[in-house]
């Protein structure tokens, strides 16, 4: 059985969550196309899972730039893929 989330809990949630769509949405309307913004996306999120592992700020950023460049690698090789799986969304 689920335990109740607890109510501040759940507005921190749901602030963070609108913040990020603003982001998105502001992101969106300066013309940043669709493919910068997924790849953004795939970057952060993997940025998150390695920066429980990397304490210094110069690794990260190291870091963040060769997460880049392999999202960048595998997007070209997969586009194809990729774009009809959002197709399909």
């Amino acid at each position: 059985m689920e335990e109740e989330v607890p109510s501040e809990i759940r507005e921190k949630i749901q602030k963070n969550v609108d913040k990020i769509f603003e982001k998105w949405l502001q992101k969106a309307a300066k013309s940043e196309s669709i493919e910068g913004i997924i790849k953004s996306l795939i970057v952060e999120k993997i940025m998150n899972v390695l920066g429980a592992i990397m304490k210094r700020t110069v690794v990260r950023k190291v870091a963040k730039r060769a997460v880049k460049k392999a999202v960048d690698k595998y997007w070209e090789k997969n586009q194809t893929i990729i774009l009809e799986k959002i197709k399909d969304l």
